[in-house]
């Protein structure tokens, strides 16, 4: 009984001096930001995805139109998902900045066919402008595989 609440004791300590941390993940697939920030950041089983545009990360250029657009930021979110061991079906929330409501229709289309079972929680917010004179852009936070 002695070795047992010693071994629990000790085990007790280990977890509890296990440092957690912020992780900033490395990409290589992805456009180059266009700022001080990283493209995704993790902490334990979260994903914390900054907001993303269209860009190609072959040409380093925003795609032209507006659905061209959606598509390449699903391109470069599905490539950071992966990089973190997450995927669409484990995105919890996602936060959509458009510049003009009137393409809200189009961009549900879009996003529906990307989500299988169950569509995450969004916010949608029309905004006066984007970087780079984006059209939309969208972030998300999603959990690992696993959890």
């Amino acid at each position: 009984m002695h070795r047992f609440i010693l071994l629990f004791l000790a085990l007790t300590l280990l977890s509890c001096s296990t440092k957690k941390q912020i992780v900033a993940v490395k990409h290589t697939d992805l456009p180059k930001a266009i700022g001080p920030y990283s493209h995704s950041t993790g902490y334990e089983d979260l994903v914390f995805v900054s907001g993303q545009i269209g860009i190609d990360p072959k040409t380093n250029r925003l795609k032209e139109g507006f659905e061209e657009q959606i598509v390449q930021i699903f391109e470069n979110l599905k490539t950071i998902l992966r990089d973190n061991h997450s995927d669409f079906d484990h995105i919890t929330k996602t936060t959509v900045f458009i510049t003009d409501m009137k393409q809200f229709d189009v961009f549900n289309k879009i996003y529906g066919t990307y989500f299988r079972d169950r569509f995450p929680a969004r916010s949608t917010i029309e905004v006066s402008s984007l970087p780079r004179n984006a059209s939309i852009e969208i972030e998300c936070i999603a959990v690992k595989k696993g959890y």
